[in-house]
């Protein structure tokens, strides 16, 4: 009895390490509704207009377990007017959809390209699902703006998946 409660207590310790991390697949349709109810494929906020593009893929190389790492998302958003991106806005956390599943992740904080325009933001996701590879999601992001504390979520669509072998 005491194995089996230890090994309950060590799994739910699991679980909750990776929600508080942002990752999982789990998601309240409420919540669902409400972000592809006030999600846009261009976000206007101020002088600038803001789309996303995102890369996802799986890694299969050799040194990678026989099913594959999983995935990684990297978003960048990109103001099209060539406008620098305010430092009052920031992304926060991606939403991966994939017919009935959902990934929900923050974004890492770190910069991956120091040399980014200052028209783009970038950030990556990591420890996804093993959805896939070779299959289509939409993915959204969600954008916060300090300056009026709003959050704002921006939309592609059918981003493929890819594998690296």
């Amino acid at each position: 009895m005491t194995k089996k409660i230890l090994i309950i207590v060590v799994a739910l310790s699991f679980i909750s390490c990776d929600k508080e991390n942002g990752n999982n697949t789990e998601i309240d349709k409420e919540q669902t509704a409400y972000i592809r109810a006030n999600t846009v494929d261009t976000l206007r906020i101020g002088s600038n207009s803001l789309v996303l593009e995102a890369y996802l893929w799986r890694d299969f190389m050799p040194s990678s377990p026989p099913n594959g790492r999983p995935m990684l998302s990297i978003n960048k958003i990109i103001c099209t007017d060539m406008i620098k991106i305010p430092d009052n806005i920031s992304m926060i956390k991606q939403y991966v959809f994939y017919d009935d599943e959902i990934w929900v992740a923050n974004y890492e904080n770190e910069e991956l390209t120091p040399n980014t325009a200052e028209y783009e933001m970038e950030r990556i996701s990591i420890n996804g699902p093993k959805w896939g590879p070779q299959i289509y999601v939409d993915v959204i992001s969600q954008i916060h703006d300090a300056e009026t504390n709003k959050d704002y979520y921006i939309e592609q669509k059918n981003v493929y998946v890819g594998r690296t072998d």
